[in-house]
């Protein structure tokens, strides 16, 4: 015999199931009044300052004729780049993405509408949006794009006691600590860290940790929003030996409502089965 909480885990599961239900007719009668629609797909993106980026966008190949493309920035007027009709149309983009987007043309056919963007600058940070058009429907999805700086580090001794742990190049300004890796403790006492300024606000990285072991393995530890570089080093009586990563840490694939629609009620009835 079921308990009381697993009758109210039911009837809750039932409620959410018919809301669910409810909401997949609204999309499907709102759908069904224009044409099929068309799932896109789109990466949240993390970019380098001065550097390009990618901002990926895939939907459906439509083998009947060419897709449409048009990329938009929320908040900005214009466009930021426009395919119609099969060729480029970008008599009404935003001046300020002029001479800086391109599509990878060749790739529509498979349905690829990744757009890359130039000279990246912080302003350039902030949602976009990709929707596409052809005879499977008219379909969009979002992304976010951040750009800052981020680099990797370098790990020297300057004495039999001290590290130096330098990465040239942040935004925004991060936090830098040190671990003790070997007995799995951070380091607050015997560290120096400073900040030399740079252009458009980037920062360069240098802090020190005096009060080095021999054979104790220790990690410099630098890392913001977007990235996070790691650096470890052990000082033996052969010497220095280090390992430095970079790992960039905004970002992620959104996908279209549908498909999230599938995958909540995927999850649902799973719990469902688990708590009968």
């Amino acid at each position: 015999m079921a308990t009381m909480g697993q009758v109210i885990f039911r009837i809750m599961i039932v409620i959410i199931i018919l809301l669910v239900a409810a909401i997949a007719l609204i999309i499907g009668l709102s759908v069904a009044g224009n044409s099929s629609a068309n799932d896109v797909t789109t990466v949240n993106a993390v970019g380098q300052i001065s550097g390009n980026v990618l901002l990926s966008c895939t939907f459906a190949p439509d083998v009947k004729q060419s897709s449409d493309v048009l990329w938009e920035k929320v908040g900005d007027t214009g466009v930021v780049y426009k395919y119609e009709n099969g060729k480029i149309s970008l008599s009404d983009q935003n001046s300020k993405y002029k001479s800086r987007t391109s599509l990878f043309l060749n790739e529509l056919s498979v349905g690829n509408a990744t757009l890359m963007i130039s000279g990246l600058t912080v302003a350039d940070s902030g949602v976009y949006k990709c929707t596409i058009t052809n005879s499977n429907g008219k379909g969009d999805n979002k992304l976010s794009l951040n750009v800052g700086a981020f680099s990797d580090l370098t790990l020297t001794n300057t004495s039999q006691t001290g590290l130096h742990c330098d990465s040239p190049s942040w935004y925004p300004k991060p936090t830098v600590s040190w671990v003790n890796i070997t007995s799995a403790t951070i380091i607050t006492n015997s560290t120096i860290t400073g900040y030399v300024d740079g252009l458009n606000g980037v920062v360069e990285v240098v802090s020190d940790f005096n009060g080095v072991e021999k054979n104790i393995q220790y990690r410099c530890v630098i890392n913001n929003d977007l990235a996070r570089a790691e650096g470890d080093a052990i000082l033996t009586d052969f010497g220095l030996k280090t390992q430095t990563r970079l790992l960039i840490l905004s970002s992620g694939q959104t996908t279209s409502p549908s498909r999230l629609l599938l995958c909540l009620l995927i999850l649902i009835f799973h719990l469902g089965a688990e708590n009968m």
